[in-house]
Protein backbone atom coordinates (compact mmCIF):
# COMPACT_ATOMS: atom_id res chain seq x y z
CA UNK A 1 0.00 0.00 0.00
CA UNK A 2 2.71 2.28 0.58
CA UNK A 3 3.84 2.40 -3.08
CA UNK A 4 -0.31 3.67 -3.81
CA UNK A 5 -0.56 7.59 -3.62
CA UNK A 6 -3.12 8.41 -0.46
CA UNK A 7 -4.78 11.39 0.74
CA UNK A 8 -4.79 11.75 4.41
CA UNK A 9 -7.36 14.06 6.71
CA UNK A 10 -8.26 13.87 10.36
CA UNK A 11 -11.24 13.12 12.71
CA UNK A 12 -11.66 15.65 15.45
CA UNK A 13 -12.88 14.05 18.52
CA UNK A 14 -13.31 16.81 20.66
CA UNK A 15 -17.16 16.10 20.83
CA UNK A 16 -16.49 12.65 21.74
CA UNK A 17 -14.43 12.19 25.06
CA UNK A 18 -15.39 8.72 25.45
CA UNK A 19 -14.26 7.57 22.25
CA UNK A 20 -11.54 4.93 21.96
CA UNK A 21 -10.62 3.49 18.46
CA UNK A 22 -9.63 -0.23 19.77
CA UNK A 23 -12.41 -0.30 22.23
CA UNK A 24 -15.25 1.09 19.55
CA UNK A 25 -13.85 -1.58 16.72
CA UNK A 26 -13.05 -4.51 18.98
CA UNK A 27 -16.72 -5.41 20.44
CA UNK A 28 -18.92 -7.32 17.78
CA UNK A 29 -18.58 -10.00 15.85
CA UNK A 30 -19.25 -8.02 13.06
CA UNK A 31 -15.62 -6.42 13.31
CA UNK A 32 -14.14 -10.15 12.43
CA UNK A 33 -16.32 -10.15 9.41
CA UNK A 34 -14.60 -9.59 5.49
CA UNK A 35 -13.59 -7.27 4.03
CA UNK A 36 -12.88 -5.59 7.31
CA UNK A 37 -9.68 -5.99 9.02
CA UNK A 38 -8.27 -5.21 12.60
CA UNK A 39 -4.23 -5.20 12.81
CA UNK A 40 -3.52 -5.83 16.61
CA UNK A 41 0.14 -4.56 16.16
CA UNK A 42 -0.81 -1.18 14.87
CA UNK A 43 -4.40 -0.82 16.62
CA UNK A 44 -5.44 0.36 13.10
CA UNK A 45 -8.62 -0.64 11.48
CA UNK A 46 -8.97 -0.87 7.47
CA UNK A 47 -11.00 -1.75 5.17
CA UNK A 48 -12.69 -0.46 1.47
CA UNK A 49 -14.54 2.27 1.56
CA UNK A 50 -16.56 3.44 -0.95
CA UNK A 51 -16.78 6.96 -2.70
CA UNK A 52 -19.39 9.33 -3.86
CA UNK A 53 -20.24 7.20 -6.62
CA UNK A 54 -21.07 4.77 -4.56
CA UNK A 55 -19.42 1.75 -7.24
CA UNK A 56 -15.88 3.01 -6.64
CA UNK A 57 -14.32 1.42 -3.69
CA UNK A 58 -10.77 2.53 -1.86
CA UNK A 59 -9.30 1.06 0.48
CA UNK A 60 -9.11 2.87 3.57
CA UNK A 61 -7.56 2.95 7.36
CA UNK A 62 -7.95 4.26 10.06
CA UNK A 63 -5.91 5.33 13.67
CA UNK A 64 -5.74 6.71 16.25
CA UNK A 65 -2.35 8.74 17.32
CA UNK A 66 -1.64 7.47 20.91
CA UNK A 67 -3.01 10.55 23.48
CA UNK A 68 -4.28 12.55 20.61
CA UNK A 69 -8.22 13.67 20.13
CA UNK A 70 -8.57 12.57 16.52
CA UNK A 71 -8.55 9.83 14.22
CA UNK A 72 -6.29 9.93 11.10
CA UNK A 73 -8.24 8.27 8.21
CA UNK A 74 -5.42 6.86 5.19
CA UNK A 75 -7.58 6.59 1.79
CA UNK A 76 -5.13 4.84 -1.17
CA UNK A 77 -5.57 5.06 -4.71
CA UNK A 78 -5.55 8.76 -4.82
CA UNK A 79 -3.25 11.78 -4.55
CA UNK A 80 -6.48 13.75 -3.90
CA UNK A 81 -10.06 13.55 -2.73
CA UNK A 82 -12.66 15.41 -4.07
CA UNK A 83 -14.94 17.27 -1.75
CA UNK A 84 -17.58 14.71 -2.01
CA UNK A 85 -15.53 11.56 -1.99
CA UNK A 86 -14.04 12.66 1.38
CA UNK A 87 -17.46 13.69 3.04
CA UNK A 88 -18.38 9.76 1.63
CA UNK A 89 -15.62 7.89 3.53
CA UNK A 90 -16.13 10.22 6.67
CA UNK A 91 -19.96 9.41 6.33
CA UNK A 92 -19.14 5.51 6.49
CA UNK A 93 -16.04 5.45 9.00
CA UNK A 94 -18.26 7.61 11.40
CA UNK A 95 -21.36 5.36 10.63
CA UNK A 96 -18.80 2.10 11.85
CA UNK A 97 -17.53 3.45 15.06
CA UNK A 98 -20.52 5.17 15.97
CA UNK A 99 -19.67 8.86 16.22
CA UNK A 100 -22.82 11.20 16.34
CA UNK A 101 -24.01 13.10 19.16
CA UNK A 102 -26.51 10.64 19.75
CA UNK A 103 -24.22 8.18 19.92
CA UNK A 104 -21.93 9.65 22.17
CA UNK A 105 -24.88 10.42 24.62
CA UNK A 106 -25.85 7.21 24.47
CA UNK A 107 -22.96 5.98 25.70
CA UNK A 108 -23.17 8.80 28.98
CA UNK A 109 -26.37 7.51 29.69
CA UNK A 110 -25.44 3.86 29.49
CA UNK A 111 -22.38 4.19 31.66
CA UNK A 112 -24.31 5.84 34.05
CA UNK A 113 -26.63 2.93 34.51
CA UNK A 114 -23.79 0.45 33.94
CA UNK A 115 -20.57 0.61 36.10
CA UNK A 116 -18.66 -2.11 34.82
CA UNK A 117 -19.10 -1.00 31.00
CA UNK A 118 -17.93 2.43 31.70
CA UNK A 119 -15.19 1.33 33.77
CA UNK A 120 -13.95 -1.12 30.37
CA UNK A 121 -14.38 1.61 28.04
CA UNK A 122 -17.44 -0.47 26.36
CA UNK A 123 -20.56 1.50 25.32
CA UNK A 124 -20.07 1.48 21.37
CA UNK A 125 -21.26 -1.65 19.31
CA UNK A 126 -18.89 -1.97 15.91
CA UNK A 127 -21.42 -1.80 13.03
CA UNK A 128 -21.06 -1.78 8.84
CA UNK A 129 -20.24 1.45 6.98
CA UNK A 130 -23.97 1.06 5.47
CA UNK A 131 -26.97 0.18 6.99
CA UNK A 132 -27.61 -2.43 4.04
CA UNK A 133 -24.49 -4.49 5.26
CA UNK A 134 -25.38 -4.81 8.47
CA UNK A 135 -28.91 -6.14 7.42
CA UNK A 136 -27.28 -8.89 4.65
CA UNK A 137 -24.71 -9.57 7.40
CA UNK A 138 -27.26 -10.33 10.03
CA UNK A 139 -28.66 -12.46 7.59
CA UNK A 140 -25.37 -14.68 7.31
CA UNK A 141 -26.03 -15.25 10.97
CA UNK A 142 -28.54 -17.63 10.85
CA UNK A 143 -29.00 -21.29 11.50
CA UNK A 144 -24.71 -22.06 11.19
CA UNK A 145 -21.54 -21.83 13.30
CA UNK A 146 -19.91 -18.95 13.58
CA UNK A 147 -16.47 -20.14 11.17
CA UNK A 148 -19.38 -20.18 8.54
CA UNK A 149 -20.65 -17.06 9.06
CA UNK A 150 -17.07 -15.63 8.29
CA UNK A 151 -16.42 -17.66 5.32
CA UNK A 152 -19.81 -16.58 3.74
CA UNK A 153 -19.00 -12.87 3.95
CA UNK A 154 -15.81 -13.21 2.61
CA UNK A 155 -17.28 -15.20 -0.60
CA UNK A 156 -19.46 -12.24 -0.40
CA UNK A 157 -16.47 -10.07 -0.65
CA UNK A 158 -14.47 -12.32 -3.55
CA UNK A 159 -17.62 -12.40 -5.88
CA UNK A 160 -17.59 -8.60 -5.40
CA UNK A 161 -13.33 -8.80 -6.59
CA UNK A 162 -14.23 -11.47 -9.30
CA UNK A 163 -16.73 -9.02 -11.33
CA UNK A 164 -14.99 -6.05 -10.25
CA UNK A 165 -12.26 -6.79 -12.22
CA UNK A 166 -14.23 -8.73 -14.76
CA UNK A 167 -14.92 -4.85 -15.93
CA UNK A 168 -11.52 -3.41 -15.40
CA UNK A 169 -10.68 -2.95 -18.67
CA UNK A 170 -13.99 -0.77 -19.63
CA UNK A 171 -13.72 0.97 -16.27
CA UNK A 172 -10.10 1.38 -14.75
CA UNK A 173 -11.43 0.73 -11.42
CA UNK A 174 -8.90 -0.32 -9.22
CA UNK A 175 -9.59 -3.94 -8.25
CA UNK A 176 -10.34 -3.74 -4.62
CA UNK A 177 -12.85 -6.78 -2.80
CA UNK A 178 -15.64 -4.98 -0.97
CA UNK A 179 -18.77 -6.20 0.79
CA UNK A 180 -21.36 -5.69 -2.04
CA UNK A 181 -23.45 -2.80 -2.48
CA UNK A 182 -27.56 -3.68 -3.33
CA UNK A 183 -27.28 -3.43 -7.39
CA UNK A 184 -24.00 -5.72 -7.11
CA UNK A 185 -25.40 -7.99 -4.61
CA UNK A 186 -28.94 -8.19 -6.95
CA UNK A 187 -27.11 -8.94 -10.01
CA UNK A 188 -25.33 -12.26 -8.27
CA UNK A 189 -26.99 -15.50 -9.09
CA UNK A 190 -27.72 -17.92 -6.99
CA UNK A 191 -25.59 -20.43 -8.86
CA UNK A 192 -23.01 -18.11 -7.82
CA UNK A 193 -23.35 -17.79 -4.34
CA UNK A 194 -24.11 -21.79 -3.85
CA UNK A 195 -21.06 -22.42 -5.91
CA UNK A 196 -18.62 -20.51 -3.96
CA UNK A 197 -19.60 -21.17 -0.38
CA UNK A 198 -22.10 -23.30 2.20
CA UNK A 199 -25.03 -19.86 1.55
CA UNK A 200 -27.96 -22.36 0.81
CA UNK A 201 -31.51 -21.00 1.24
CA UNK A 202 -29.32 -17.61 2.17
CA UNK A 203 -28.35 -16.98 -1.84
CA UNK A 204 -32.14 -16.31 -2.34
CA UNK A 205 -32.77 -14.49 0.57
CA UNK A 206 -29.42 -12.37 0.37
CA UNK A 207 -30.57 -11.45 -3.57
CA UNK A 208 -34.52 -10.64 -2.74
CA UNK A 209 -33.35 -8.08 -0.26
CA UNK A 210 -30.90 -6.66 -2.66
CA UNK A 211 -33.56 -6.25 -5.31
CA UNK A 212 -36.36 -4.76 -3.12
CA UNK A 213 -34.18 -2.60 -1.68
CA UNK A 214 -32.64 -1.56 -5.16
CA UNK A 215 -36.26 -1.25 -6.19
CA UNK A 216 -37.13 0.67 -3.37
CA UNK A 217 -39.92 -1.52 -1.83
CA UNK A 218 -37.46 -1.33 1.40
CA UNK A 219 -36.57 1.57 2.36
CA UNK A 220 -33.72 1.28 5.21
CA UNK A 221 -33.15 4.90 5.49
CA UNK A 222 -35.99 4.78 7.72
CA UNK A 223 -35.01 2.88 10.18
CA UNK A 224 -31.81 4.75 10.99
CA UNK A 225 -33.60 8.16 11.79
CA UNK A 226 -32.34 9.86 15.12
CA UNK A 227 -35.50 10.00 15.94
CA UNK A 228 -37.87 6.95 14.83
CA UNK A 229 -40.41 7.27 17.35
CA UNK A 230 -42.75 3.94 17.93
CA UNK A 231 -40.00 1.78 17.66
CA UNK A 232 -42.16 -1.37 18.12
CA UNK A 233 -43.72 0.22 15.06
CA UNK A 234 -40.65 0.37 13.36
CA UNK A 235 -39.30 -3.55 13.77
CA UNK A 236 -43.42 -4.40 12.90
CA UNK A 237 -43.05 -2.62 9.63
CA UNK A 238 -39.71 -4.20 9.02
CA UNK A 239 -40.24 -7.32 6.75
CA UNK A 240 -36.97 -8.66 5.21
CA UNK A 241 -37.28 -11.70 3.90
CA UNK A 242 -35.69 -15.07 5.70
CA UNK A 243 -35.31 -12.81 8.82
CA UNK A 244 -37.08 -13.91 11.75
CA UNK A 245 -37.12 -11.88 15.45
CA UNK A 246 -33.53 -13.10 16.02
CA UNK A 247 -32.32 -11.53 12.45
CA UNK A 248 -34.36 -7.88 13.10
CA UNK A 249 -33.62 -7.07 16.42
CA UNK A 250 -29.65 -7.63 15.59
CA UNK A 251 -30.32 -5.37 12.59
CA UNK A 252 -32.45 -2.57 15.56
CA UNK A 253 -29.28 -3.05 17.73
CA UNK A 254 -27.42 -2.33 14.34
CA UNK A 255 -29.60 1.03 14.31
CA UNK A 256 -28.73 1.79 17.02
CA UNK A 257 -32.01 0.25 18.89
CA UNK A 258 -30.69 -0.92 21.89
CA UNK A 259 -34.71 -1.90 23.83
CA UNK A 260 -34.47 -6.18 22.54
CA UNK A 261 -31.67 -8.68 23.06
CA UNK A 262 -31.77 -10.84 19.84
CA UNK A 263 -32.03 -14.18 21.12
CA UNK A 264 -30.15 -17.47 19.27
CA UNK A 265 -28.45 -20.25 20.22
CA UNK A 266 -25.43 -18.14 21.95
CA UNK A 267 -27.80 -16.30 23.93
CA UNK A 268 -29.40 -19.75 25.46
CA UNK A 269 -26.12 -20.73 26.20
CA UNK A 270 -24.80 -17.44 27.82
CA UNK A 271 -27.63 -17.13 29.89
CA UNK A 272 -27.15 -20.72 31.16
CA UNK A 273 -23.75 -20.48 31.75
CA UNK A 274 -23.65 -17.41 33.61
CA UNK A 275 -26.98 -16.53 35.07
CA UNK A 276 -28.57 -19.90 35.02
CA UNK A 277 -31.20 -19.28 33.78
CA UNK A 278 -32.82 -22.30 31.26
CA UNK A 279 -34.45 -20.83 27.99
CA UNK A 280 -34.95 -24.50 26.76
CA UNK A 281 -37.98 -26.65 28.03
CA UNK A 282 -36.28 -29.72 26.23
CA UNK A 283 -33.10 -30.41 24.43
CA UNK A 284 -33.71 -28.93 20.99
CA UNK A 285 -37.07 -27.38 21.96
CA UNK A 286 -37.64 -23.52 20.82
CA UNK A 287 -38.16 -20.89 23.14
CA UNK A 288 -41.42 -20.18 24.58
CA UNK A 289 -43.23 -16.65 24.45
CA UNK A 290 -42.72 -16.95 28.11
CA UNK A 291 -38.88 -17.88 28.53
CA UNK A 292 -38.01 -14.55 26.18
CA UNK A 293 -40.05 -12.05 28.09
CA UNK A 294 -38.21 -13.53 30.85
CA UNK A 295 -35.08 -12.90 29.47
CA UNK A 296 -35.97 -9.79 28.21
CA UNK A 297 -37.22 -8.85 31.80
CA UNK A 298 -33.66 -9.77 32.80
CA UNK A 299 -31.80 -6.84 31.34
CA UNK A 300 -34.62 -4.55 31.72
CA UNK A 301 -32.67 -2.08 34.50
CA UNK A 302 -30.63 -1.24 31.39
CA UNK A 303 -33.65 -0.14 29.65
CA UNK A 304 -33.49 1.31 27.25
CA UNK A 305 -29.85 -0.42 26.46
CA UNK A 306 -30.64 -4.29 27.34
CA UNK A 307 -28.40 -4.51 24.32
CA UNK A 308 -25.69 -3.03 25.08
CA UNK A 309 -25.90 -4.61 28.85
CA UNK A 310 -25.86 -8.24 27.20
CA UNK A 311 -22.91 -7.68 24.87
CA UNK A 312 -21.17 -6.29 27.42
CA UNK A 313 -21.34 -9.51 29.28
CA UNK A 314 -21.10 -11.70 26.03
CA UNK A 315 -17.92 -10.27 25.04
CA UNK A 316 -16.20 -10.61 28.30
CA UNK A 317 -17.26 -14.54 28.39
CA UNK A 318 -15.57 -14.40 24.84
CA UNK A 319 -12.67 -13.11 26.40
CA UNK A 320 -12.31 -15.40 29.13
CA UNK A 321 -12.74 -18.47 27.33
CA UNK A 322 -9.69 -17.26 24.77
CA UNK A 323 -8.21 -16.07 27.44
CA UNK A 324 -7.09 -12.75 25.78
CA UNK A 325 -8.75 -9.80 24.41
CA UNK A 326 -10.89 -9.73 21.70
CA UNK A 327 -8.62 -6.69 20.22
CA UNK A 328 -5.13 -8.88 19.65
CA UNK A 329 -6.74 -11.96 17.81
CA UNK A 330 -5.24 -12.60 14.70
CA UNK A 331 -7.72 -13.25 11.66
CA UNK A 332 -7.62 -17.05 11.90
CA UNK A 333 -8.51 -17.29 15.27
CA UNK A 334 -11.48 -14.96 15.04
CA UNK A 335 -13.88 -18.62 14.43
CA UNK A 336 -12.94 -19.13 17.84
CA UNK A 337 -14.70 -16.44 19.21
CA UNK A 338 -18.04 -18.48 19.66
CA UNK A 339 -18.94 -19.85 23.49
CA UNK A 340 -19.72 -23.35 21.62
CA UNK A 341 -16.54 -23.41 19.79
CA UNK A 342 -14.96 -25.51 22.83
CA UNK A 343 -18.28 -27.59 22.91
CA UNK A 344 -17.92 -28.62 19.19
CA UNK A 345 -13.87 -29.27 19.47
CA UNK A 346 -14.76 -32.06 22.59
CA UNK A 347 -17.55 -33.46 20.13
CA UNK A 348 -14.69 -34.29 17.37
Amino acid sequence: METLPSWDFVIKLEKFPLFNLQKAVCNHGFFMMAPNHWEPSTKSFSRPLRLADSITSAMTFVSQPPGEDHLVVKVYGASFLSLKDERAILSQVKRMLRLSDKDEQDVGCFHKIHPDAEAKGFGRLFRSPTLFEDVAKSLLLRFCPWKTSLDLAKALCDIQLKKVMSKRKRTNITPIGDFPSPEELASFREEELKGKAKFGYRAADLIILAKQVVDGKINLSNIEKDDIGDVPSARFKLKINGAGPFTIDTIMMCAGIYDNIPIDSETVRHMKELHGLNLRKRKKGSISLLKKDKLQQFYKRYHPFQCLAYWFELANSYEIKLGKTLNVLLPSEYHHATGNYEKKNKKY
